[in-house]
């Protein structure tokens, strides 16, 4: 029986070693969000396929975004925006008009 357990215990930690390193690339975007300066701009980041669909407070369509180098690449008709996610803090940080705009997760 102590063999036994001895056995199973170094099989579980591994599995879960691998399994936590298996997280999938960007997944810390998905979710809702809430601009801390402005409690009425919110949007919510959904899993596409291998893409992300980024939906603002109000509107229907969403923007597709596509991970690249730790950051969500948001394209649009005339230019492109980088979402990044501050793991220290739990927010994003994304262009806004004036200056960086920071979101905070949405509990």
């Amino acid at each position: 029986m102590k063999a036994l357990i001895f056995r199973i215990i170094p099989i579980c930690l591994l599995s879960a070693v691998a399994l936590t390193g298996c997280a999938s690339r960007g997944s810390e975007f998905l979710g809702s969000w809430v601009n801390t300066q402005n409690p009425k701009d919110t949007f919510v980041v959904t899993r596409n396929g291998d893409e992300y669909l980024i939906v603002a407070q109000g509107q229907k369509p969403g923007v597709g975004a596509v991970y690249k180098d730790g950051s969500l690449e948001v394209k649009g008709m005339l230019l492109s925006a980088d979402l990044t996610y501050v793991k220290r803090t739990d927010t994003i940080i994304a262009p806004g008009f004036w200056g960086q705009a920071e979101y905070k997760r949405q509990k």
